[in-house]
């Protein structure tokens, strides 16, 4: 909500930030800017950070606060959402943000991603949509490859280096156990021990029949079409990804991937139930273990103040 206190521009907005999983991801060759051509079907799960946006037309520069495990200042990507907003809107405001962490860092899972995407999605709220849905996520695209995805949401395919976002029919929710090792891998790194050591070879007809599948709910098929071109190399960096892959199997989970460059592995589960009893199975391997589900949402409004 916007107010006017003195003729001064006043607001608060609050935000939902999930986090992401990759159903399935190709990584290509290498792109004369350095990054990798990729294909990647992306989900969002409701698990989620928490962003307050909080505007004020008097300027003051950009506040933020973190509560829980993400880098503060000018590093964080929020604080380089919130200038890369008022640099494009050419808006004086002072902003603030306020960021509640749910979602580990480094772990595959686009947190930092999402929370830049709420700033965005905050911002434009409160700005009276100052910028179109092309704007913002090119906007977005120019933070990193995983912001634009979480202005669209739900379940959807990127490609390009990620940042061309299709969504697609939206995939029934779903129930998945997250297992986190406890180490935060670069996504860097990874890209470059995939460059050396390569990965398995990609299906033949690529993502669709997985997005064929989801499309019709038929979700017994699901854990034969997961595909991530990078587990190979997460695994090598982080040797215990493997024991959890390993440990998954042995739970019985019907299907287990690294998400993205991990080291974040989720185990799909047939049900709630079932996601209940692989959640307790995995707690004794891993000192980070969540269970949550597919969900139709990106970066979306909690509340308004």
């Amino acid at each position: 909500m916007c107010l006017m206190e003195g003729g001064r521009l006043r607001g608060m907005v609050t935000l939902k930030a999930p986090a992401k999983v990759n159903l399935y991801l190709e990584v290509g060759s290498l792109r004369p800017d350095g990054y990798h051509l990729v294909r990647t079907v992306l989900q969002a799960v409701d698990l989620c950070d928490l962003v307050v946006v909080e505007a004020e037309g008097a300027g003051g520069g950009i506040e933020l606060l973190v509560e829980g495990d993400a880098p503060r200042g000018e590093e964080n990507l929020c604080h380089r959402a919130a200038a890369a907003f008022l640099e494009a809107t050419r808006l004086g405001w002072g902003v603030r943000v306020r960021l509640r962490k749910h979602i580990p860092v480094a772990a595959g899972l686009g947190g930092g991603s999402s929370d830049a995407a709420a700033v965005l999605r905050g911002l434009n709220h409160l700005a009276s949509e100052a910028l179109g849905k092309e704007e913002l996520l090119n906007l977005a695209a120019s933070l990193g490859s995983d912001v634009p995805f979480f202005l669209v949401g739900g379940t959807a395919l990127g490609e390009g280096r990620g940042e061309r976002v299709t969504p697609q029919a939206q995939a029934p929710p779903l129930p998945l156990v997250l297992v986190n090792p406890g180490n935060a891998l670069s996504a860097a790194e990874v890209y470059r021990r995939f460059d050396l050591v390569g990965g398995d070879k990609p299906p033949r007809r690529g993502p669709y029949p997985l997005l064929e599948y989801l499309a019709r709910g038929e979700v017994t098929r699901l854990p034969d079409l997961l595909f991530n071109s990078l587990q190979r190399a997460a695994c090598e960096l982080e040797p215990s990804l493997g024991d959890v892959l390993a440990r998954a199997r042995e739970a019985g989970a019907p299907g287990a991937l690294v998400s993205g460059s991990g080291p974040t592995v989720f185990l799909l589960a047939a049900g709630e139930e079932e996601a209940r009893r692989l959640e307790e199975s995995m707690r004794d391997h891993a000192p980070w273990v969540c269970r949550t589900s597919f969900c139709s949402h990106g970066a979306a409004m909690a509340e308004r103040c």
